[in-house]
């Protein structure tokens, strides 16, 4: 009896930690060759290799390649209504208990990323706002947005404070994490070959980031680490921020 019991706790706590773990359904863009001459970037196509790669593998948290719950569009993939009709397709198929992710490289400016198909019109642009609606009819326990682009900072709707004031309750599990400041530039390096804003969020997220070595990574652990890492490695030239209502303790990442 006492055999059984052990066993069935055994099995009920992993059962109960496998719980924890959300499921990601995921849309990655990265743009550096634009239809547009003259705005190229080296390195936002590598980024979002790079965290693609990244949600496949183990420590992803349980994106895979099968059963398309993860979309990477490089480039010409890339435009404004692509990446507007993935973002509906994949986050439709996630639960009430899931994770949605949605990552950008590429150019940005105030208000808005740049698609592929970027053109001198406003309208052209990948809209804040259009991110934000889209996320919002989705049901799931958490929403992310991570983007390594110039002006990034400026999704919020006001000046960024860390707090939960801006949001007014309404985007309750959306978590924003953005390169830099509203006015800022966010910053390529030849010697990393990536922008340092995505090199370190994917250095915390594959460890370096676990401050307490309890094997998971939280948004209050991986925050902090990649601002601290961006802020020393350019120099104080890029400020990432932080914006959401989700908890701080929200894990993002595990290493077993």
């Amino acid at each position: 009896m006492k055999y059984l019991l052990t066993v069935f706790f055994l099995i009920a706590t992993i059962a109960s930690f496998g719980q924890l773990r959300p499921k990601k359904y995921a849309v990655i863009v990265g743009v550096a060759d634009y239809k547009k001459g003259g705005m190229d970037l080296r390195y936002s196509d590598d980024d979002a290799y790079r965290f693609y790669a990244y949600l496949l593998s183990c420590k992803g948290g349980g994106a895979t390649d099968d059963d398309d719950n993860v979309a990477c569009l490089i480039d010409e993939a890339a435009t404004k209504k692509n990446i507007l009709k993935t973002m509906e397709k994949i986050f439709s198929k996630a639960g009430p208990n899931d994770m949605l992710v949605f990552y950008f490289s590429g150019h940005g400016t105030k208000g808005a990323f740049c698609p592929y198909d970027t053109e001198s019109s406003y309208s052209s642009l990948l809209q804040h706002s259009e991110i934000k609606a889209v996320f919002k009819r989705h049901k799931a326990k958490y929403k992310i947005v991570l983007s390594d682009a110039c002006y990034s900072g400026s999704i919020y709707d006001g000046t960024p404070t860390g707090s939960n004031s801006q949001n007014n309750g309404q985007d309750a599990n959306i978590v924003i994490i953005m390169s830099s400041e509203p006015s800022e530039t966010s910053l390529e390096n030849p010697r990393i070959r990536q922008g340092a804003f995505s090199y370190y969020l994917l250095k915390g997220l594959r460890g370096a980031a676990n401050r307490d070595k309890d094997n998971v990574i939280t948004l209050n652990e991986l925050f902090p680490y990649i601002k601290a890492n961006v802020l020393n490695f350019t120099k104080n030239r890029q400020t990432p921020i932080l914006e959401g209502n989700a908890s701080r303790y929200m894990p993002i990442g595990y290493l077993d």
